[in-house]
């Protein structure tokens, strides 16, 4: 418009004068430049073309090498050697690098050295702004240079690898034809430390009170297991037992007539042996071992003896207090715990006839006479009631299972009777 009435006014316009520039307008011009180039490098770094993985994701997922490896720095100050544990991801050839933890080490559990990620073969620091992994390809670790016996370096440190698992020696042996060498690390010799000797018993109390008077000024009362105490308080195993001559050092010319009752209970663990008195045998009798646990023939202290010590093929011998003691027998009780209740491994039945035939020698017709009596139907057969009334008429002493025992053996029709004229006949006659 202005230009037009210029023209129309017939005035001289003037040549154009440059256009002035200011300082402030340089400013943003450069900033505008700067912005440019720096958000075309993140965008190249952002936006690189990335390798296709589907292929080796599909093959390869959840499938990893693991190696077990050490890094020894022993040699710098308070430096140790540490166990590490690295996966290799066979999907993206991603590494990671996890600690192993060791008890009573002082160091803080750490689970991940290094987080999943591609670790470089020598590290350069991080990488300028705009570079692509692609160009660094070469310079990663890959599953070649992971073998057992090598040595790897991850950030610095130097990795030992001296052992990997099954599935990474197949991988190995099917890809490469390579196979993994056998663990590389020979077991460390075990270091003994020095230690103070245990004192001997002194005399004073138990032997617990004795040992607790070395550990602390002050002793401190034994603790028991008051649970197990309550629960096998009631349960004491006893043995018939001797002394067993032959294995003895020194022998008083009596020594092969006293007999002893063994007693251990089960609540505590304790021992307690008792000498019933024989008359004219010059021994009173009485308590031989006062109830307390004892320690195993020839053991260090603390190596108690159990029932697992006494409970063995009779006759047989045990040492207790360096006195060979020989078992002969054991009760019922006991019997019925080592057999778990089976009454054929408690008694025998041979034994019971043996017993009642003793008793009762040249007596058959008598005992035939009692049992036709107690027939009065005359059937030749008699009821358990029958049977145990007969046994306390002739006193054969017998306990409940051997009661049991015979008539289980003679009630051959399970019936809960016997042919009496059988019994009397094979046991009697």
């Amino acid at each position: 418009m202005s230009q037009r009435a210029l023209s129309e006014s017939k005035m001289n316009r003037g040549a154009a004068s440059p256009m002035t520039t200011s300082s402030y307008n340089e400013i943003l011009d450069n900033k505008s430049e700067d912005t440019y180039r720096v958000e075309s490098s993140i965008a190249t770094l952002t936006t690189a073309q990335k390798r296709d993985m589907r292929e080796k994701f599909l093959k390869y997922a959840n499938k990893v090498l693991r190696f077990y490896a050490q890094w020894d720095d022993r040699s710098s100050m308070f430096g140790q050697k540490l166990e590490y544990i690295i996966n290799y991801f066979l999907q993206d050839d991603k590494i990671e690098v996890l600690e192993v933890k060791q008890q009573n080490s002082g160091r803080d559990p750490f689970p991940k050295l290094v987080k999943k990620q591609r670790v470089p073969r020598v590290f350069r620091g991080v990488p300028s702004v705009g570079s692509k992994e692609e160009d660094f390809e070469d310079e990663y670790i890959s599953d070649k240079d992971l073998i057992v016996g090598n040595t790897i370096e991850i950030f610095g440190r130097d990795m030992f690898l001296y052992d990997c698992d099954s599935f990474t020696r197949e991988y190995y042996l099917h890809q490469y034809g390579v196979e993994q060498p056998a663990n590389q690390v020979e077991p460390e010799t075990h270091v003994e430390f020095p230690s103070m000797p245990l004192p001997p018993y002194n005399g004073f109390g138990s032997e617990h009170d004795s040992l607790a008077s070395y550990f602390n000024l002050i002793p401190k009362p034994r603790k028991y297991d008051r649970t197990k105490q309550a629960a096998l308080d009631s349960i004491i195993f006893r043995w018939k037992a001797k002394f067993d001559i032959e294995k003895m050092s020194m022998v008083n010319p009596d020594d092969h007539k006293r007999r002893f009752v063994i007693s251990y209970f089960m609540g505590d663990g304790s021992l307690s042996i008792y000498e019933p008195p024989i008359q004219n045998s010059g021994f009173v009798g009485g308590k031989f071992l006062e109830r307390q646990r004892v320690i195993r023939h020839k053991a260090k202290f603390g190596d108690w003896m159990t029932e697992q010590d006494l409970l063995i093929e009779l006759p047989g011998t045990v040492w207790i207090n360096n006195y060979p003691f020989s078992l002969l027998e054991t009760d019922k009780f006991t019997l019925r715990y080592i057999h778990k209740g089976k009454l054929d491994n408690i008694v025998s039945i041979d034994l019971i006839h043996q017993k009642m035939r003793n008793k009762v020698q040249g007596m058959s017709r008598e005992i035939m006479n009692v049992f036709r009596l107690i027939d009065e139907e005359q059937s030749g057969a008699v009821s358990l009631d029958d049977l145990v009334n007969v046994i306390r008429k002739f006193n054969f002493e017998l306990d409940e299972d051997e009661i049991i025992a015979l008539m289980g053996r003679w009630d051959q029709q399970k019936n809960g009777f016997i042919f009496y004229e059988d019994f009397v006949r094979t046991i009697f006659e």
